[in-house]
């Protein structure tokens, strides 16, 4: 006669399933990890590319609000040009590669002008045309 535990024995205890093989499950954890990495950098990346233009356009803000006066903004603008084209001073005999020597001229003469004379009735108005020449702007150095 056949012995019942054997014979039963599956159906009591099932067979445990084959399992996945370890190393597969790490190698799917590492890629994950790693393309999470990849995409922290990559908007890190983006982010800090997309700095100068944030700046330009909290300086085009608060000339559009007037909530500084105008030598102020023009000096932040001063700042944000020198670190943008890497100057050590903003001088229209010195144009930045890249740009046109007429029009740079104009530009940096009008911003000394702004940030350091008296300031005329249309000087915000004349600092939103600056900033917004200075928007179109391309990186050249």
């Amino acid at each position: 006669m056949a012995d019942p535990r054997t014979e039963l024995a599956d159906i009591i205890a099932p067979v445990a399933p084959a399992t996945v093989a370890a190393g597969s499950s790490l190698a799917g954890w590492g890629v994950a990890a790693l393309a999470a990495v990849a995409c922290i950098a990559l908007a890190a990346w983006l982010w800090h590319r997309r700095r100068h233009h944030r700046a330009l356009r909290r300086i085009a803000a608060a000339v559009g609000l007037q909530q500084a006066p105008v030598p102020a903004l023009a000096a932040q603008l001063d700042a944000w040009a020198r670190e943008r084209l890497g100057l050590a001073r903003i001088e229209a005999a010195q144009c930045p590669p890249g740009h046109d020597p007429g029009a740079w001229a104009e530009w940096a003469t009008r911003l000394t002008q702004l940030r350091f004379a008296p300031s005329p009735p249309d000087a915000y108005a004349a600092l939103a045309a600056l900033c917004e020449t200075a928007r179109v702007w391309k990186r050249h150095v």
